[in-house]
């Protein structure tokens, strides 16, 4: 999978809606494709720009003063389920106690990591730059359903979310098994590079993934299949697939300055 703090989260939820059918090929339908869009209106903004490649550089150097020196005072942050969204996205977490940006940022920090620690400073510090990497990593930036329309780093995709469940129910998978190609991805007819190429799906294709390790007819186990919008079953290696939420950092103008003011942070 893509590298994000919140891969992980595939083997859990791959793992406990596991499709094992006998005979996959016996339960999948054709069905429609669906592919996803994304919404970058105002992100060719010169001082929104300005941002990001700033936040960029202070990442690549680990530099959270100057990430933290970005936050807005106050800052959002939201926590959907991992997986496929439901229909209505979740309200952002509560601040009771109106913490400023820079400690919300810590407070985000931490849910992108596994059980209740007492962090350092510099585990904190680590877990920050950490976050704005994951969310910057793939360079696209778009508006968010999740975080109100905001704009945020990594782009959210749109999608009709009926014509996706109905894609699930063809194939015979949960919808938490909907996944989106983030590459144009040849599917061939079984898990070898010589047997006969079924289809090519472009980037931005929402798959139902029927299994996420095959063993390849060579000897090699690094092969997934997906169930085809054809009603076959195909196969296809070095899965780079996105989910549909992915950790965030979000901007908005606050007194005429763009700045931090939110945290998406998907959870189990």
């Amino acid at each position: 999978m893509k590298h994000l703090l919140c891969s992980c989260a595939f083997v859990a939820l791959f793992g406990s809606a596991a499709f094992a059918a006998e005979d996959p090929a016996n339960q999948v339908k054709p069905y429609e494709a669906v592919t996803v869009t994304y919404d970058t209106t105002g992100t060719d903004d010169a001082e929104l720009k300005a941002l990001v490649e700033t936040l960029k550089t202070a990442i690549s150097t680990g530099d959270v003063g100057t990430l933290k020196a970005n936050a807005a005072p106050e800052v959002k942050i939201y926590s959907p389920m991992i997986g496929f969204p439901d229909a209505t996205p979740p309200a952002a977490l509560p601040d009771p106690e109106k913490h400023p940006g820079d400690q919300r940022l810590d407070e985000a920090a931490t849910l992108t990591a596994t059980g209740d620690v007492d962090y350092s400073r510099e585990d904190l510090d680590g877990l920050v730059v950490d976050l704005f990497g994951n969310a910057l990593d793939s360079g696209t930036i778009g508006h968010s359903k999740t975080a109100g329309g905001a704009i945020c780093s990594p782009a959210e995709p749109i999608f009709d979310r009926d014509k996706a469940i109905a894609v699930a129910d063809a194939a015979g998978v949960p919808s938490g098994n909907l996944w989106i190609l983030s590459e144009d991805t040849e599917f061939h007819e079984k898990p070898s590079e010589t047997s006969a190429v079924l289809v090519k799906l472009p980037a931005g294709t929402i798959v139902p993934f029927v299994e996420g390790s095959v063993d390849g007819e060579d000897g090699d186990a690094d092969w997934y299949s997906v169930a085809l919008p054809s009603g076959k079953i195909g196969y296809s290696t070095n899965d780079i697939s996105l989910g549909f939420q992915a950790t965030s950092v979000c901007y908005g103008k606050v007194d005429g300055k763009w700045m931090v003011t939110a945290v998406v942070v998907p959870g189990l």
